[in-house]
């Protein structure tokens, strides 16, 4: 039995609840090691830890949330550094960036498409099934990658860019792909996409993001 197993048995004995009875735990995940940039165990006799309060005064707390998922499979042991925290905090700034420049034109009343709007929704759709089916097989880190990629490269990149020189056209659909995004990101930075779905509550489809309907 493993550490982390004979944890939540334990928990369960000490909580005195009759096996009969539902544990209150479904499915438990269980993951690798934390270890530092060079692969060493994380621990305080060796004096690599990396304190999270200071991260998150830091950085920020989604950031440390993504960071701590990001390029291992959940079952793996994944390398954690201040680097990889600090690149999610760049993440949430072009999400920002992102969500101002959606903001700056006023709420859309109906869109306009042409074939890059149609296209960018087309992304979208597929984006929304892949980190779904990801993350109903606990794949965290390859769901969060796909909405990395999507906001920033399919997005931010390449069809916001496209946008400036037809923005009123666009606007419904850059508001209902920023929505969408938001959803898929907020699992992975439930902080930093409430606050900006806040911001623009006003354009979305919930008054708070955390009780919106999933992207289908």
């Amino acid at each position: 039995m493993k550490n982390s197993e004979r944890q939540v048995r334990f928990s369960l004995a000490l909580a005195d609840r009759p096996r009969r009875e539902d544990p209150g735990l479904g499915k438990v995940l269980l993951h690798g090691l934390v270890r530092d940039k060079y692969g060493v165990k994380i621990s305080k006799s060796k004096g690599n830890i990396i304190n999270p309060i200071e991260m998150v005064q830091k950085y920020g707390a989604d950031a440390l949330r993504v960071a701590l998922i990001w390029g291992s499979l959940v079952e793996n042991d994944n390398s954690v550094s201040e680097d990889n925290i600090k690149g999610q905090r760049n993440f949430a700034n072009k999400i920002w960036n992102v969500a101002r420049f959606v903001f700056m034109q006023s709420p859309a009343k109906k869109a306009k498409k042409n074939t890059d709007d149609l296209e960018i929704i087309k992304h979208l759709k597929v984006t929304s099934r892949n980190i779904t089916r990801l993350l109903e097989k606990y794949r965290l880190s390859e769901a969060a990658e796909e909405i990395y990629d999507f906001i920033w490269h399919k997005f931010a990149d390449v069809y916001i860019e496209k946008t400036k020189e037809r923005r009123e056209e666009a606007q419904k659909t850059l508001e209902l792909v920023l929505q969408e995004s938001l959803k898929l990101l907020h699992p992975f930075m439930p902080f930093v996409t409430e606050v900006i779905w806040q911001e623009g509550k006003e354009r979305f489809d919930s008054p708070i993001l955390i009780s919106a309907p999933w992207p289908k």
